[in-house]
């Protein structure tokens, strides 16, 4: 099985906040069974902010990389047509939500076609953000 990995999965574990015992206990899970987790450059990029703007980047870029090892997280590039399909999604999005004040953003859509294309399922703590064509689940639900 592959999963690519929304940016609030590992900010999860990396903050220990309320979903942090259920997001380790996923992990751990993955890499029992041997399965594949991958992220697209968008959230390595969205992780690597949260290095910056801390008080200590050094150690803390050593944390993300070392995470990302031990669990075996790959960080895969966009393509174009991951772009194209990117577009598609958020402009369906914008077109669907016309009135309504907008909360999501361009990369959440890169994120999401991003899953469609190197994934089974998608894994993230706002399932309900994501309309992709991949099955959309929280760590909890993909282990049940």
């Amino acid at each position: 099985m592959k999963y690519s990995l929304d940016t609030n999965v590992i900010i999860s574990h990396l903050k220990g906040d309320t979903f942090s015992d259920d997001t380790d206990r996923f992990f751990a899970w993955v890499r029992g069974f041997g399965h594949k987790m991958y992220i697209v450059d968008i959230v390595y990029a969205e992780l690597y902010t949260g290095v910056y703007l801390s008080q200590n980047p050094e150690p803390e870029e050593k944390r993300i990389e070392s995470f990302l090892a031990v669990n075996g997280i790959e960080v895969k590039h966009i393509s174009s047509k991951i772009a194209k399909r990117a577009g598609a999604l958020y402009a369906k999005h914008l077109l669907k939500n016309k009135k309504k004040r907008f909360k999501r953003i361009l990369p959440d859509f890169v994120i999401g076609a991003h899953a469609e294309q190197y994934s089974d399922i998608f894994i993230t703590w706002n399932p309900s953000d994501y309309d992709i064509g991949i099955a959309v689940k929280t760590p909890v639900e993909v282990m049940e």
